[in-house]
């Protein structure tokens, strides 16, 4: 292992992960989000994002828009 490399995820406050919930890798989930129950995160989850699945997708597209720059 490479000393100074970062290999774990980064939860910002007020997120909600549901039970089962993998979250894998140099990831962040942005604050209040929410990862449904046995969901597999494999990228950044935008902050106030609702996400779910395997691979975990976004499923409130309007917040996406509203808080991300796009």
């Amino acid at each position: 292992m490479e000393a100074g490399v970062k290999r774990h995820p980064t939860v910002k406050n007020g997120v909600l992960i549901g039970t089962g919930t993998a979250v894998l890798g140099d990831i962040e989930i942005g604050e209040y989000a929410k990862i449904g129950a046995n969901s597999v995160v494999l990228d950044n989850i935008p902050a106030y994002v609702t996400a779910v699945g395997s691979p975990a997708r976004a499923i409130n597209k309007k917040a996406i828009r509203k808080y991300v720059a796009v």
